[in-house]
């Protein structure tokens, strides 16, 4: 079995990792986007799935646009294209190259969220459980049908990080049996219901900053999905102020939302509905700090 290996980012990297230990099928190339600088030193950065590729002597390939994509995939001859967080939305002359097909691992339960940030979508909407889709790909965004799905239960602690790395391995785990059954042709998929469909959009920059309008539980979510990119914030003595860690009271505060203010010892934050409770804090210019940290260097904060 020849397959071509779509991905970028860490969470790839764990199905990559499961389809080069199979004897039986042959990774021909691994195609990523182009290196990307990278914090505050702009340092030049090779993706998470091109470290991987290289580690396991695979041959790598970035191009940076579709027509270079299609160059590189010209000439071609194999059984299907894994794609897996790659970035790019692949043409219909692309997806018409592999025998059998082009497979996604999508980290929701499909059709719901469909898009770009189905792991966040399932965070900020408080959600019990989400999982993964194993479907073949067509035009339309997440939109194929669906070979198998599995439920990934989502815990009150659960953040971007830890379910993001949940979902993958649990992708990994079911794309080589799956694969299998697709390649002897003794699985088919199911289209999807589309009048049950639902999406999400591409993260912005501007989406972690704080409403406190909104409930300390929904401010919870967001700090869950948000950290750490693109953060969660707000303006705290005229300057940026980042929450990388909070609880959260379903207790009203009497206060006007987004008033910081210390209660028995606590740090504690008034909002629309609820109070929230940072626990790990970032103000602008300085290194983290704990929310006694944060207390002891604002002595002005109103104590009640």
């Amino acid at each position: 079995m020849k397959i071509i290996f779509f991905g970028t980012p860490e969470f790839s990297v764990p199905a990559l990792e499961a389809l080069a230990l199979i004897p039986s099928v042959e990774i021909v190339k691994v195609i990523t986007q182009p290196d990307k600088k990278i914090g505050r030193k702009q340092v030049l950065t090779p993706p998470a799935i091109k470290v991987a590729a290289e580690r396991l002597n695979l041959k790598t390939a970035q191009p940076s646009s579709k027509k270079e994509l299609e160059k590189e995939l010209e000439g071609e001859d194999v059984d299907f294209f894994i794609v897996i967080a790659y970035g790019m939305v692949l043409s219909k002359t692309i997806l018409s190259i592999p025998d059998k097909g082009s497979i996604n691992i999508h980290a929701s339960l499909l059709p719901k969220y469909r898009g770009a940030s189905p792991i966040q979508e399932a965070l900020l909407n408080g959600d019990n459980e989400t999982g993964v889709s194993i479907m073949k790909i067509d035009e339309k965004l997440d939109h194929g049908p669906v070979y198998t799905l599995k439920r990934v239960m989502i815990e009150e602690s659960d953040t971007i990080e830890s379910l993001t790395n949940k979902l993958s391995i649990e992708g990994a785990r079911l794309l080589p049996p799956i694969l299998k059954d697709i390649y002897e042709e003794s699985l088919r998929p199911i289209a999807q219901k589309e009048s049950t469909a639902t999406h999400c959009r591409k993260i912005k920059k501007t989406d972690g900053e704080i409403d406190f309008n909104k409930s300390a539980e929904e401010i919870f979510n967001m700090i869950r999905a948000y950290t750490p990119w693109p953060s969660v914030f707000t303006t705290f003595n005229d300057k940026k102020l980042k929450i990388l860690e909070a609880k959260f009271e379903n207790e009203e505060s009497g206060k006007e939302p987004g008033t910081f203010y210390i209660e028995e010892k606590t740090l504690k934050i008034a909002t629309k509905s609820g109070t929230l409770v940072p626990t790990k804090l970032q103000p602008e210019g300085k290194n983290q700090m704990t929310d006694k940290d944060f207390m002891n260097s604002n002595k002005n904060l109103l104590e009640t």
